[in-house]
């Protein structure tokens, strides 16, 4: 059943990272990312990344979640399925940190809210590029209005790379 709580963002923190890496350490996360300790250091090298925006999502203040808004016209020669994307395009990645909070409709709502947020600013495109075997994420993804561009072999393993276009 889904949340009707408000959904907004604010900017991570150096102080949001403990959270950050029990979040990453739940079994629903650590499933689709890396290790803990790895992106944790990576988000605290994007909070000084002027190219990627780090943010801690909220539900009526609440800390739920963590989504990230990079810009990826910089990565199109170190990521080719990014080359023929147009300039403007944006990539986010997310995660809902508790449990207790995933099957709620939570996830459309805040990569919505995100891609949203962009594509009113500047972007022309956002992407999310889930495991291809990662069938709820894709199926939020469709809901927040993502289309499927095709499954491509990307530094970081297979990916159905999804859009949302202006």
């Amino acid at each position: 059943m889904p949340h009707d709580g408000t959904i907004s963002f604010r900017p991570l923190a150096e102080s949001d990272l403990g959270l950050m890496a029990r979040w990453l350490a739940a079994p629903h996360v650590a499933a689709w990312w890396e290790r803990a300790e790895k992106q944790v250091e990576q988000m605290r090298a994007h909070l000084d990344d002027p190219t990627v925006s780090p943010f801690v999502v909220l539900l009526d203040d609440t800390p739920f979640g963590y989504i990230q808004l990079c810009d990826l016209d910089g990565e199109r020669e170190k990521e080719p399925a990014l080359a023929k994307q147009p300039a403007g395009t944006f990539g986010i990645d997310q995660f809902i940190g508790p449990a207790g909070m995933i099957g709620k409709g939570l996830g459309t709502r805040l990569v919505s809210a995100m891609a949203e947020r962009a594509l009113n600013k500047d972007a022309k495109r956002v992407l999310v590029d889930p495991h291809p075997d990662n069938a709820a994420a894709i199926r939020a993804y469709e809901k927040a209005g993502f289309v499927r561009l095709g499954t491509f072999s990307m530094t970081s393993g297979p990916a159905l790379l999804m859009a949302r276009d202006a």
